[in-house]
């Protein structure tokens, strides 16, 4: 059996506005080599980079973006999610402009119209129904067609990571003097 031990620093971050405690452990291998592990509200989000150029671990995190971050992090969430309550308006609009280009006739339109209301009543009671009005508004790709809105979930991911770039930011900005 062989044993290593490894330096691993703990941050605690606290009082934040809207945000509960942060735990961040932070691994540093080596030059370009290294892993962080956050833990806030019992869910916890850990990678390990094993080239990170000449940077260590806090001047990396520092440097990249929260979507490279995230996506590294918490791949399973996106970005941006489906809009539902903003897909009644989104398919009436389609429609509108779907008659005035004359791709489909006066009648099919109104009924289409009509039927938005319904849109998610579809999506619940029957899929063939959904998907062949979907289909008839958004065209083949019609699921890739749909209104976005940013994803809550993603939202408060960021803030996360945006409160320990602060904390980096401050025991760097403390470490340099």
């Amino acid at each position: 059996m062989k044993l290593e031990t490894s330096n691993v620093k703990k941050i605690v971050i606290r009082d934040l506005k809207d945000l509960d405690p942060i735990s961040l452990y932070l691994e540093d291998y080596g030059k370009g080599q290294g892993q962080i592990t956050i833990i806030c509200f019992n869910k916890s989000w850990s990678n390990f980079w094993g080239s990170m150029g000449t940077e260590n671990l806090t001047d990396f995190i520092l440097s990249a973006d929260n979507h490279y971050l995230s996506k590294k992090l918490n791949p399973t969430v996106k970005s941006n999610i489906n809009d539902e309550d903003g897909l009644e308006n989104d398919a009436k609009r389609h429609i509108i402009e779907l008659r005035k280009e004359c791709e489909i006739n006066k009648k099919l339109a109104r009924d289409l119209y009509d039927d938005t209301n319904n849109l998610m009543i579809w999506k619940d009671i029957d899929s063939s129904l959904y998907e062949s009005r979907m289909y008839a508004i958004y065209g083949d790709e019609w699921y890739d067609c749909l209104p976005q809105k940013s994803n809550p979930e993603y939202q408060y991911f960021c803030r996360i990571l945006d409160a320990i770039k602060e904390a980096l930011k401050q025991m760097k900005g403390k470490e340099n003097e």
